[in-house]
């Protein structure tokens, strides 16, 4: 549970067009729960920093097809495509 609910905010800030500005604050919510974030691209690693809730610190690292970094200070490390199998699992339940 704490990696899909993770990796669908990791996605989500993933996709998010490279026009983007750095660190240009965004949120979204998902499943009742609220993210705000940032995000800036340092040559070819975009580095998403925030907070879940107001208060689940998270940072994480963007380099090609790998996301690692951590959530509420663990350690974490998945694939794009973990993400989307992971959503689409839960979708078809």
């Amino acid at each position: 549970m704490f990696k899909m609910i993770f990796a669908t905010a990791a996605i989500a800030t993933v996709a998010l067009p490279a026009v983007a500005q750095a660190n240009e604050a965004r949120n979204f919510s998902h499943e009742g729960v609220d993210y705000a974030y940032t995000s800036e691209k340092k040559g070819n690693i975009t580095v998403i920093e925030g907070k879940a809730e107001g208060r689940v610190p998270f940072r994480l690292y963007v380099k090609g097809d790998r996301v690692t970094g951590m959530y509420n200070n663990r350690y974490v490390s998945f694939t794009k495509d973990e993400v989307l199998r992971d959503n689409a699992l839960a979708s078809a339940q």
